[in-house]
């Protein structure tokens, strides 16, 4: 895995160079690709190269939207909680991974409504889709390789031959389901055919992830991706791409081990046998409210410690699992006061999009991303940067200008009068 982890670090560096020349603000929508290259591979730089590397193009991005936190002001205030926070926290080595990824969030995100406003949707939407395409070509490209050299450090799962996802692990692969839909969207648009072949391979590969809440959100982002696209015009053409599609996926089945490998996997996570009252991160909401509120173990207001929640809730009822859930996360990290700020910054974002939402496209992307967050936040965690930043790529491109239809024939499978800005080449 060595020549291949060394290729891809190589590649993040000069992307990176060639983002900074080439796409300049623009550079933002392609930050999760570097993000997730980099949950990929074994550095051999030191993280310091790359937590400048990222910081700079941040600094680079508040150059040139200088009033930027004016689209989000609570996400000004988190950081500068997280800021007063840190003088306190127990292990910095430990988390400076945890606090880089949240101080580039939540600058991110007010950035990214700062950003938008200025261009085309369908510039973005372009860029966006060749982001969500490199993620889905790296992610292959890592299943690929990793399971010819039966590479699996983190044994996920305990699966430990077949399809392997190398370094992987967990939320990791949260980025992949956003990745999906907008690739999906983009082929359903322009019918390019490389990308659904890259859109079908991701797809059965995190199928046997085992991971439910990233196949039950990749399965979702199809059927939404349908119905923006349905309409009484094109029933004909979508009801045959539903066919083919359908069609295909049973020939890889059949002519594959993918359903053995899925039925050995599903035996390996013995979900049968577990109930939803033991799942831990339902657990967690009331081991945090008796210790703030009956125990009153340590501050309701500012929590115990950033990210310091292994063994330190609960009174050590689940050992020393940490924390899974974002909000009971946020609450121990920060108390009640980051965790109403973290709720307002998130609000936030949704009401401006909802605002400026006036298409079907619009709709069904916000309800897409509305359902992505909320799974998420249960599961967790909000520090998996480049899921989560993808997603608020995603969730606001309705803040995108919106121009007129130049009156030109182009091959999609909207109707003429159904356009839509952020995903027709015509606009």
């Amino acid at each position: 895995m060595t020549p291949f982890f060394l290729l891809v670090e190589i590649s993040i560096f000069i992307y990176a160079a060639y983002l900074l020349v080439y796409k300049q603000e623009l550079a933002i929508i392609h930050m999760p690709a570097v993000f997730f290259a980099q949950a990929i591979i074994t550095p051999k730089l030191p993280a310091l190269v790359y937590y400048v590397m990222i910081s700079l193009f941040i600094l680079f991005f508040i150059s040139k939207n200088l009033p930027f936190f004016k689209t989000n002001i609570f996400a000004l205030l988190l950081c500068l909680l997280f800021l007063l926070l840190i003088p306190g926290a127990h292990d910095l080595v430990f988390l400076r991974p945890f606090l880089f990824a949240v101080f580039w969030l939540f600058l991110l995100i007010p950035l990214i409504g700062s950003i938008y406003p200025k261009y085309p949707g369908r510039v973005v939407f372009k860029e966006l889709s060749t982001v969500a395409f490199i993620v889905l070509c790296l992610f292959c490209l890592n299943v690929i390789f990793s399971s010819l050299n039966g590479y699996a450090p983190n044994a996920m799962y305990n699966i430990t031959t077949g399809v392997l996802y190398g370094n992987l692990y967990a939320t990791d692969f949260n980025i992949i389901p956003i990745a999906l839909f907008i690739v999906l969207m983009k082929f359903m648009a322009k019918r390019d055919w490389v990308y659904f072949a890259v859109f079908m391979l991701s797809l059965a590969f995190i199928m046997l992830s085992l991971r439910r809440s990233v196949m039950g959100l990749s399965l979702l982002g199809i059927a939404v991706a349908v119905f923006i696209f349905l309409t009484p015009q094109n029933v004909k053409s979508l009801a045959g791409f539903s066919i083919f599609f359908i069609l295909l996926g049973s020939l890889i089945v059949i002519n594959t081990n993918f359903l053995d490998l899925f039925q050995e996997r599903y035996a390996l996570r013995d979900l049968d046998n577990r109930e939803l009252s033991e799942e831990k991160r339902l657990l967690e909401y009331e081991l945090i409210y008796k210790d703030m509120f009956v125990y009153q173990d340590y501050s309701p207001w500012i929590g115990y410690g950033l990210f310091n929640s292994g063994g330190n809730y609960g009174k050590g009822e689940l050992g020393t699992r940490t924390l899974h859930a974002d909000l009971t996360n946020m609450a121990h990290s920060t108390g009640l006061i980051g965790l109403t700020l973290y709720l307002l910054v998130m609000m936030t974002a949704f009401y401006q999009v909802y605002q400026r939402s006036h298409t079907r496209t619009d709709k069904f992307i916000l309800l897409f991303c509305a359902l992505v967050f909320i799974v998420y936040t249960i599961t967790g965690r909000f520090t998996n940067i480049s899921s989560f930043v993808l997603m608020i790529l995603l969730l606001k491109l309705p803040l995108t200008i919106k121009l007129r239809r130049r009156r030109k024939k182009v091959r999609v499978l909207l109707p003429e009068k159904e356009m839509e800005p952020i995903i027709s080449p015509q606009y």
